[in-house]
């Protein structure tokens, strides 16, 4: 089962960090991921918290054989995730009749991750929180957006892909109970892909759960962006737009909406930030507690910190 961790630090107390940790069996095979922190620390503070489960769906999970690694996706490596991505674009083209191997390749991550990032030719569920994520779980047997209704699942092999494999290792384990046979996951997730293969194959930026919230692929392996774009293998695919007017927006970064009640992440070009300081909707606007609008890459601080400055300045005229 994944193992997950999130530290920010000096790269030598990092490392020495996952060091110690290695030295404990449970953790001897934690794999180690490194993006760079560009505005110093990307988790500033400290937070220890019990949660029974990372990864939350409707129903629960605790009826899950996790533990079961049959029941898993077979996890692949990134280059044999890449692999197996060119053989199924190779079988997308071919018209022979004796190719009767299908393959699907299933995003299963939140709506904003996709939004900013994902492979090229992926499908997602057509929901907002991976909570609610329903592929292949239709009793229909078919199902119009659904791209695992009514497909063989002895012969299609389904490669699932998140952030850091967390969530594939729990969906996977649904549909091997739904009988689907051939699974597979990206070990270590995106991120760990776009260490070692660049951006081949991949559209966008990744989405990231920290300060930061996006990160390029050149953030991974500088070298290989241009690389990869001189062998054409990096789709040009013009596709993030704006929440708000659904034209096409170029910074590849969520924002908060300034409405605190609605918080909403989306994203948002420079006109629809201006007209709307900073909000998601024109009813927020109105709303009693909105924040300030954040030009470039800040984050909101805590709702008192604008009310007691605005008490302050309200004092002193």
């Amino acid at each position: 089962m994944n193992k997950g961790l999130m530290h920010s630090g000096p790269s030598r107390d990092a490392l020495a960090y996952f060091e110690w940790l290695r030295e404990d069996e449970n953790f001897s095979d934690l794999l180690v991921q490194i993006s760079p922190a560009l505005n110093r620390h990307a988790f500033p503070k400290l937070k220890l918290r019990y949660k029974p489960s990372l990864v939350q769906l409707e129903g629960g999970i605790s009826h899950l054989p996790l533990l079961d690694p049959s029941m898993r996706a077979i996890p692949l490596a990134p280059s044999e995730w890449r692999n197996k991505l060119e053989a199924g674009k190779d079988i997308d083209k071919a018209s022979n009749s004796d190719l009767n191997r299908d393959f699907i390749l299933l995003d299963v991550r939140n709506g904003y991750e996709w939004d900013i990032g994902h492979f090229h030719g992926a499908r997602r569920p057509d929901v907002d929180c991976f909570r609610s994520t329903s592929f292949g779980l239709s009793q229909r047997e078919a199902f119009a957006s659904d791209p695992l209704a009514d497909l063989d699942k002895e012969k299609t092999d389904i490669l699932m892909y998140c952030t850091g494999g967390i969530r594939c290792d729990v969906y996977s384990t649904i549909l091997r109970q739904r009988g689907f046979h051939n699974l597979y996951t990206l070990k270590g997730g995106v991120s760990h892909y776009l260490e070692n293969e660049g951006p081949v194959e991949w559209v966008g930026n990744l989405f990231v759960f920290d300060s930061r919230l996006s990160l390029p692929p050149s953030a991974y392996k500088p070298d290989a962006v241009s690389e990869a774009r001189m062998i054409g293998k990096v789709p040009e695919n013009p596709f993030a737009t704006c929440y708000i007017c659904s034209s096409q927006v170029r910074e590849l970064r969520h924002r908060n909406c300034a409405n605190l009640d609605c918080n909403l992440l989306f994203l948002c070009c420079a006109d629809c930030l201006k007209n709307l300081r900073g909000c998601c909707c024109l009813n927020c606007t109105t709303a009693p507690r909105c924040r300030p609008v954040l030009p470039g890459h800040q984050r909101y601080k805590k709702w008192h910190l604008y009310r007691d400055s605005e008490v302050q300045s309200q004092l002193t005229i």
